[in-house]
């Protein structure tokens, strides 16, 4: 009896695990919505991909500097993430936000910026903080 249920609990275990796999697809660059495609051209000149995923409706892209930016099904970004200690390019985040951290936290670039439903969560590199925009670029809050 121990044994069937030990061989039970274990194809569970196993169905889970498999049920539980991501549907990551690797891609290439030309797999990607133009937009995404523009805005990489535009703001990541030079700067190698090494790797694209695709989930189910939206697409991981990995730089070789350390950066890592989601773009949604229509090719917009919605998260630009550096790596620890990695600031962002800034060229693509609104003037308002980007003249309020350098305002605010001079010598403390952006490390990672989010689009959400309320606007923009900023991180920076040297604080570990998070700077809550709103959709017009109006700092909101600090959420520690």
């Amino acid at each position: 009896m121990k044994t069937q249920i030990l061989k039970l609990a274990f194809l569970a275990a196993v169905s889970f695990t498999a049920m539980s796999c991501d549907d990551d697809k690797m891609v290439g660059e030309t797999d990607l919505p133009q937009a995404s495609r523009d805005f990489l051209a535009t703001h990541f000149a030079g700067v190698n991909v090494t790797r694209i995923e695709k989930e189910r409706d939206s697409y991981s892209v990995y730089l070789s500097n350390r950066i890592e930016i989601d773009f949604n099904n229509s090719g917009e970004w919605t998260e630009v993430d550096g790596e620890d200690g990695v600031a962002i390019p800034t060229g693509y985040i609104l003037p308002q936000i980007v003249a309020y951290v350098e305002d605010n936290y001079s010598g403390n670039p952006i490390n990672g910026i989010e689009k959400v439903r309320a606007g923009f969560d900023v991180d920076l590199v040297r604080q570990d903080i998070d700077l809550v925009f709103g959709p017009d670029g109006g700092f909101v809050r600090v959420d520690p």
